[in-house]
């Protein structure tokens, strides 16, 4: 790529942030990125809400701040920190979709914030933006992932959603790239949450992660043997390294 078509790429992703950050968005076919998961009308608008309400706030913050969504690694710290400012508007997220409509979408977003939504629509703002095309952005996905996974503790935020946290409804996982999305929970709480609604088995969380394991032995959900017998079942020959570990917990 010469320097005339940098130049011209930079100036476009500027456009797009000064315009994103005013709620000025392009269209993302939700579709055409998860073309691997089936996803139903309530998941479809979920998506779109959180990115309409999430990607302009952020957009907000890092402008503010002078941080350069496409070069983070340049980012020079000045005064109250991106996590702190990220905080901050947590709560006016919430207020803008606290009046989201109907329940089943509403319920949606609560399940999608709690395990990295706003995480994911503005990974697919990155990707319109940077590839001119319906993607994610995975370069830059865990460091994004710490400052926008929100906190907000899963019945407050059910509450403040107006939805029932111990309804059965689909609890979605979207597939992009052969890796598994909103597979990540924002708290331990959220992570037993998850067991009591049946969407994950306690034993088979406490293997993969260390830190859940201790949490949920504490709240009496699984035992060490439990851990030990299905680590023996899915690992007969005990070969060291057979067992993935994975970080659940933003």
């Amino acid at each position: 790529m010469n320097i005339d078509q940098n130049h011209g790429l930079n100036q476009a992703q500027q456009f797009h942030r000064q315009y994103g950050a005013n709620a000025l968005l392009p269209s993302i076919d939700w579709a055409q990125i998860f073309k691997y998961s089936k996803l139903n009308d309530a998941q479809y608008q979920a998506l779109e809400t959180l990115y309409q309400s999430a990607v302009p706030l952020a957009l907000q913050v890092f402008d503010e701040l002078h941080f350069d969504v496409f070069e983070p690694y340049a980012y020079k710290p000045q005064g109250l920190g991106l996590f702190e400012r990220i905080a901050e508007q947590e709560d006016k997220l919430l207020q803008s979709l606290e009046a989201e409509t109907p329940v089943q979408t509403r319920h949606q977003i609560w399940s999608m914030l709690l395990r990295g939504g706003a995480v994911l629509v503005f990974k697919a703002w990155l990707g319109k933006v940077k590839n001119e095309d319906n993607c994610l952005d995975t370069s830059q996905f865990d460091e994004l992932s710490d400052l926008l996974f929100i906190k907000t503790c899963p019945h407050e935020l059910a509450q403040r959603l107006h939805v029932d946290p111990n309804t059965r409804d689909d609890h979605i996982f979207l597939m992009y790239d052969n890796e598994v999305y909103l597979d990540r929970f924002n708290s331990l709480e959220t992570a037993a949450l998850f067991v009591d609604l049946g969407v994950y088995d306690a034993t088979f969380l406490s293997l993969r992660d260390d830190r859940v394991a201790e949490y949920l032995k504490s709240k009496g959900y699984v035992t060490e043997d439990q851990i030990d017998e299905l680590q023996c079942a899915l690992n007969p020959l005990f070969c060291d390294d057979f067992t993935r570990k994975q970080d659940y917990i933003a």
